[in-house]
């Protein structure tokens, strides 16, 4: 064979192996989902980078979803406690509503629960009423806030989401919205609850209030809080917080169909959770030490982790960044059942708290013996018992033998006492027989 024809054929082989290599690596790159939404994105807030966009910065009217402004304003501006006497106003507004009367008296904590679980118009209306005394000034203050929160493409006229020209947002300017409510604790909890009771008031029998969030009847699907948009079938919008092993994400869908909302949420979380990287910081049913068990047949055992536990980094950190701390209870208490919640292993990244597993128990601990109360297991006050035992079983023995040790030395000195006796009696006896012979 030429040196000529082996040169091509090495190129040949060359260029096949990376033709395989390249169509290898496209394979394995993760598909980007086709939605129906005309806008929508996914950030992570891990790696503070979007995971997803679709027409992420096209204006779009978000419906319902704009009551998340609404509630953090009123978070930020009332007391949860304060009474709010519903205006005629208010409690006209139409559509969705959780049916307030005009002069009907409510906490603003019942209002932010309205607003978000049966997206309650009239509640929105309310709450954006007690915050700025007239609507005209709310809504500016609803503008002034999504400008000061980063937002280039939004514009609100009203506090609920009705239909009205000039009533807009993006997807990328919604998920600012969303990040900076969900994470006041108030709005996470409202936001993430699937139903809430209004007492009875001056003018209403008790309330039973439900959320419109289906994904929260789903305790795996990972979304802990959000809110819904509708205006018909072909007008939807969601806004959503998501956190699963650590990966924490917010997403928003805007211009979707009723049909296909759920659908495009679905693909989303999918692609996300393929899409960014995790590092894997420890594995499931690890020991991680031991935690106290108060008045138990066993005063201490092991817990392990529940789950795998993962860090999701920024594309520019490292991963000698990661670190954990182990953090158990204190206040665990005989009985105690298997798969009891015994601590948590926090997983940082630097000095953020990223994560945390649970640690849990993998046995059945029963109330001790009365030494529980002094910290002693059940097995350690066998072994102590055992040991008292044999103790004093050795003290015994030991008392006896050196008593016995002393009588002997008692009847030793004895006899030489007598032995020395007999003896000067014998010499007494021979020097009287010697001079009994003189």
């Amino acid at each position: 064979m030429s040196n000529a024809l082996k040169k091509t054929l090495s190129i040949l082989i060359v260029m096949i192996l990376l033709f395989f290599a390249e169509a290898h690596a496209f394979g394995a790159q993760v598909e980007k989902p086709d939605v129906t939404a005309g806008g929508a994105i996914v950030y992570c807030q891990n790696t503070g980078e979007v995971v997803y966009s679709k027409n992420m910065n096209k204006k779009i009217a978000p419906y319902s979803v704009t009551k998340l402004m609404t509630v953090l304003l009123a978070v930020q501006n009332l007391p949860l406690d304060k009474e709010v006497t519903i205006s005629h106003t208010a409690a006209s507004q139409k559509e969705a509503s959780m049916n307030l009367k005009a002069g009907e008296v409510l906490t603003v904590k019942d209002l932010i629960y309205g607003a978000l679980l049966p997206s309650g118009n009239d509640a929105a209306y309310a709450l954006g009423e007690a915050v700025s005394g007239n609507m005209k000034d709310f809504v500016k203050l609803m503008n002034k806030t999504a400008v000061n929160i980063g937002c280039e493409n939004t514009q609100f006229n009203n506090p609920n989401g009705m239909k009205q020209k000039g009533h807009y947002t993006s997807a990328y300017d919604m998920m600012l919205i969303t990040k900076t409510a969900l994470s006041n604790d108030v709005i996470r909890k409202a936001a993430g609850s699937t139903s809430y009771t209004v007492k009875k008031t001056n003018k209403s029998k008790e309330r039973n209030l439900k959320t419109h969030l289906s994904f929260l009847k789903d305790k795996d699907s990972g979304v802990y809080g959000g809110k819904t948009g509708y205006w018909d079938a072909n007008n939807c919008s969601i806004a959503l917080g998501y956190q699963n092993d650590g990966l924490e994400l917010f997403i928003v869908v805007l211009g979707d169909t009723a049909e296909e909302r759920t659908n495009d949420v679905e693909k989303l979380i999918r692609y996300a959770c393929a899409k960014v990287e995790g590092v894997k910081v420890i594995g499931k049913d690890k020991e991680k030490g031991k935690v106290r068990i108060k008045h138990g047949e066993k005063t201490s055992v092991e817990a392990y982790t529940a789950e795998t536990g993962y860090a999701y980094l920024p594309k520019e950190a490292s991963k000698s960044l990661v670190a954990t701390q182990t953090v158990m209870r204190s206040d665990i208490e005989a009985p105690v059942k298997s798969g009891t919640v015994a601590g948590k292993l926090e997983i940082y990244v630097g000095d953020e708290l990223v994560n945390e597993v649970d640690l849990i128990i993998k046995e059945d601990i029963e109330t001790g013996w009365f030494t529980s109360y002094l910290g002693i297991s059940n097995l350690a006050a066998v072994l102590i018992g055992i040991f008292i035992v044999v103790a004093a079983v050795a003290y015994v023995w030991i008392s006896a033998a050196r008593a016995r040790a002393r009588r002997r030395k008692r009847r030793l000195r004895q006899q030489k006492v007598m032995e020395i006796a007999l003896e000067e009696m014998r010499r007494e006896q021979e020097h009287k027989e010697r001079d009994w012979r003189f």
